[in-house]
């Protein structure tokens, strides 16, 4: 589903490092995010992670860059 280059590189890296660091979810400066979209069959559960608001923006603009 998603292009093979370096923006879907980036994305999983920042996913990754926010799967590892484990924020709270009702923290300031932080959003939930879900990895696969919803439009694209992300579902709630495993497919939820908690970023910061500038990863976040940065992720959705990467997934544009991916499909």
């Amino acid at each position: 589903m998603f292009k093979s280059n370096k923006y879907t590189t980036w994305y999983y890296n920042i996913i990754d490092s926010a799967q590892a660091r484990n924020l709270p979810r009702k923290t300031a400066g932080t959003e939930i995010h879900h990895i696969m979209p919803k439009c694209m069959g992300g579902e709630r559960g495993n497919n939820l992670v908690v970023l910061t608001t500038r990863e976040h923006f940065i992720c959705h603009w990467l997934l544009t860059k991916m499909v």
